[in-house]
């Protein structure tokens, strides 16, 4: 049982890494898609956890779309579990285009999806999802 969340613990913190590459790009955002999204299920390397994994760890990370352009991505959830990093939160741009929503930071852009309230982000063989 240890060796399982351990492996959960693992992957959840690659994944978050992969976050940082997380981005978006240009000018205000739509009211449409602004909001805070909290982290929901994360897939990697063929492991999935669901919102009731995720809570089981205690971690909680959120993606709050700011209606004056602006994103926070806030892991400091992790940081507390992995022994207190100091850089957990992202900051940076986002634009939406359609269902598309472009996130840059720190030179870095990534578009993810948002349908019915739920960005998606695809990236390097890993899969997040976040909702409203």
């Amino acid at each position: 049982m240890k060796k399982n969340v351990w492996t959960k613990m693992v992957g959840l913190a690659l994944t978050l890494v992969c976050i940082i590459g997380l981005v978006a790009c240009g000018d205000k955002g739509s009211s449409n898609a602004a909001g805070t999204y909290t982290l929901q299920t994360i897939a990697i390397g063929g492991m999935t956890m669901d919102l009731e994994q995720l809570a089981e760890t205690e971690l909680k990370v959120t993606l709050d779309l700011k209606s004056d352009g602006n994103f926070l991505l806030d892991m400091s959830a992790l940081a507390d579990t992995m022994g207190g990093a100091t850089d957990t939160n992202m900051e940076g741009t986002w634009k939406e285009s359609g269902s598309n929503i472009t996130l840059e930071a720190d030179g870095a852009t990534t578009t993810v999806t948002l349908q019915d309230g739920v960005i998606t982000m695809e990236e390097e063989g890993m899969s997040m999802t976040f909702k409203k």
